[in-house]
C-alpha cells in the first residue's frame, strides 16, 4: 500500500507541476492526428533521436508525414516510467510541455497520443530513476 501510494502521489505531483508550469498541458492527442506511417527522424536539431539514457532507457521521437503528426515512445523501461512530448514555435524561446503524458503501466514500452506539427517543431522526453532526457527537436 505505501509503495502504490508513493507512486500515485509521484504521478499527481508530476501533473500538478505540469499544469502550474505548463498551462497547455494535454493528456489527449489532437484530434485527426494518426500513428499511421510513423518513421523516427534523425535530422534534428539540439540533441539526438533516439536518445538512450544513463539508465538504458530510449526515449524517441516517432512522426508521419501522412497525419502530420508527432508522438514520443520510451523502450526498454519499466512500469513506472514517463514519455511525453514538447511542442514549440521555432523562433519562440518558450513551449508547450507534457503533451500526452503517460507512463509505462505494463511491460516496457509506452506511446503518447500523437500532436499535429502545424509548422512547429518538437521532440520527446522521458523520465526514468529520477533523470529526464529529451531527444532533439524536429
Amino acid at each position: 500500500m505505501g509503495t502504490l501510494f508513493r507512486r500515485l502521489s509521484h504521478a499527481l505531483g508530476v501533473v500538478v507541476v505540469a499544469g502550474v508550469l505548463c498551462p497547455a498541458v494535454s493528456f489527449a492527442g489532437d484530434p485527426d492526428c494518426s500513428q499511421e506511417q510513423g518513421f523516427t527522424p534523425f535530422d534534428t536539431a539540439d540533441g539526438d533521436n533516439p536518445v538512450t539514457m544513463q539508465t538504458g532507457r530510449v526515449v524517441e521521437l516517432r512522426a508521419s508525414n501522412k497525419s502530420k503528426c508527432a508522438w514520443g515512445r520510451i523502450s526498454s523501461g519499466t512500469p513506472g516510467e514517463e514519455i511525453w512530448t514538447d511542442r514549440k514555435d521555432p523562433s519562440a524561446d518558450g513551449h508547450e510541455g507534457f503533451l500526452g503524458y503517460t507512463r509505462i503501466d505494463s511491460g516496457s514500452a509506452k506511446f503518447t497520443d500523437a500532436f499535429k506539427n502545424d509548422g512547429r517543431i518538437m521532440r520527446a522526453c522521458g523520465s526514468s530513476q529520477g533523470v529526464i532526457e529529451c531527444t532533439g527537436w524536429f
